[in-house]
């Protein structure tokens, strides 16, 4: 945990979850969130007194989770519904999955018995991407899906004119990570099951070609050869209909158990 004391008496603060996405390059005009500022709001608790808070940070509740969870944004949201102002994307988690959602209202539940005042709407995870003036129609014809993972906790201060500072911050291993290979792609692939290592494989193949999306499955193997099998079928499909920048996946590796109880794979993909 990395944590910034701070003099001042009153911020204005939120929790949100660190989103690392393949960012869409060319966005409609508006008012741009940096890529760095991107996040998901867990908890917004406005101008409040920082340093009780502070003294509280150590008790913080825990994820379920370690690695912090991968998803699709799927869909332009424009919120509110009344005189938007503000363009964001809706979210899609694997299969039968939300561990993000019973965090946050763990994260409400630990912060309401504490005196913090919430937000008593459901929690509605969205990814703000940019702030009014901005043209709807303009937005939802340009938006296509891409894919994302949240890199870790952080208590931000809102600093105004689309600013955020990270004040406190809990961080969570990433789904995947590039690795340098000769000639080939290679990916070191984590989940906590075997069904979420097929999940986040599919995810780190989507940060090299969004496009690869379009055909993804929910129904996720639960052996590692089911998985191989699986992402090359995906691969072929995309390449009979529109090309695809890879040629498959190589039967390589094994499920590896980490000794904090998840799963890696070295994936091999030849290009």
């Amino acid at each position: 945990m990395e944590q910034t004391p701070s003099d001042r008496d009153h911020r204005r603060l939120f929790f949100g979850a660190e989103v690392i996405a393949n960012w869409p390059q060319h966005l409609p005009k508006a008012r741009i969130l940096p890529e760095g500022m991107r996040h998901i709001t867990l908890a917004f608790l406005g101008n409040c007194p920082f340093a009780p808070l502070n003294n509280l940070l150590s008790f913080f509740p825990t994820s379920s989770f370690s690695i912090g969870p991968a998803g699709i944004a799927d869909q332009c949201l424009f919120l509110p519904d009344v005189k938007p102002r503000v363009a964001a994307t809706s979210v899609q988690w694997q299969k039968d999955t939300d561990a993000l959602g019973s965090y946050q209202k763990k994260i409400a539940e630990w912060l309401t018995s504490h005196g913090h005042s919430l937000d008593k709407r459901p929690f509605l995870p969205h990814i703000t991407l940019a702030r009014s003036p901005l043209d709807r129609e303009e937005w939802r014809q340009s938006f296509l899906p891409f894919p994302f993972y949240l890199k870790g906790l952080h208590l931000y201060e809102s600093l105004g004119n689309l600013t955020y500072q990270s004040i406190w911050n809990v961080p969570w291993l990433e789904p995947f990570e590039e690795l340098d290979h000769t000639a080939d792609i290679a990916f070191l692939i984590r989940g906590e099951t075997v069904q979420q290592i097929h999940y986040n494989a599919q995810i780190a193949l989507s940060f090299h070609c969004p496009e690869l999306i379009k055909y993804f499955t929910s129904d996720l193997e639960d052996s590692l050869d089911g998985i191989i099998m699986s992402l090359n079928t995906l691969i072929a499909r995309m390449d009979s209909e529109e090309g695809s920048p890879f040629k498959a996946v190589s039967f390589h590796g094994t499920l590896i158990v980490s000794p904090n109880n998840f799963l890696t794979w070295e994936m091999i993909v030849d290009v």
